[in-house]
């Protein structure tokens, strides 16, 4: 086919309008083709990343400025309580340490949390020492030291006590917490005099009846026990004061935040001691 020939078909047939025309729309599909892949790689910065540094153990804000000098930056997605391990401090993170990621990527965080976690003092109470101390490791208390007092049980918990005073089952305390534990020694044979409670707030009560030899036995509230403990007041005893008991035996509280609650009883028992006597 001469040159002739050749011009004729691409300007005056239908073919060669029409494969000149696809030709053109090939070449504009590579052209924006190549454009994008450009775009993309400039887009996401193909070809650079940075390793990411181990930020478990420092905090979010050092964090931050480690990251920022690779132009990353920090995201924290939780919270937990790892005991043993700093406030506030980092746990984990996503991606782990030494990957390699693309600049301005967010490092995911796991923290731990920055309040020690509560728990709740069991009932150990007339507990043997062994269960009551594997009770407590189980979750996450200890015993710091044993003291051994006069007791209707022998090798039985007849006290907890935290930072020097009692504390009752139900009392929250932080986790990690070292406990003192009273275990009963058994009865002593001297017969000795109970003291008088009435009054008084269960702290200074648990005192003098450890003072006396003598130890608190059950706590009864005449209401939902709600509140500060100091607010209560001790309106009844059993047995009553002056009574005569071995060393060790337990005094029954009855706890009260009514004050007049407390002249009540007193009326009451005067007249049942009056009574008494009358008869």
């Amino acid at each position: 086919m001469s040159k002739l020939d050749i011009k004729k078909f691409w300007k005056e047939t239908l073919g060669g309008f029409i494969l000149k025309n696809l030709l053109i729309a090939v070449a504009i599909i590579v052209a924006l083709s190549w454009a994008a892949l450009i775009g993309v790689d400039f887009y996401t910065h193909h070809g650079e990343s940075e390793i990411i540094p181990d930020l478990r153990g420092s905090y979010v804000e050092e964090a931050e400025v480690i990251l920022a000098k690779k132009g990353l930056y920090p995201q924290v997605i939780d919270s937990v309580y790892v005991r043993g391990k700093k406030l506030g401090s980092i746990i984990d993170q996503i991606p782990p340490a030494n990957s390699s990621v693309k600049s301005n990527r967010p490092v995911y965080l796991i923290i731990n949390s920055r309040q020690v976690h509560q728990v709740t003092l069991p009932e150990i109470n007339d507990v043997s020492y062994r269960q009551a101390d594997a009770m407590l490791q189980s979750i996450g208390l200890s015993v710091s030291n044993v003291e051994y007092a006069p007791s209707e049980y022998k090798d039985l918990v007849s006290e907890v006590k935290y930072h020097g005073r009692s504390i009752l089952p139900g009392t929250r305390i932080p986790e990690g917490s070292a406990l003192v534990l009273v275990v009963g020694s058994g009865l002593g044979e001297a017969n000795l005099t109970v003291p008088a409670l009435k009054g008084k707030g269960f702290d200074e009560a648990s005192q003098e009846a450890v003072a006396a030899s003598f130890i608190i036995g059950a706590v009864q509230y005449d209401d939902d026990h709600s509140g500060n403990e100091s607010d209560y007041i001790i309106y009844r005893q059993r047995p009553a004061a002056g009574s005569s008991m071995p060393a060790g035996s337990r005094i029954d509280i009855y706890l009260t935040k009514d004050k007049a609650r407390l002249k009540e009883v007193f009326e009451e028992d005067k007249k049942q001691e009056t009574d008494e006597q009358f008869f």
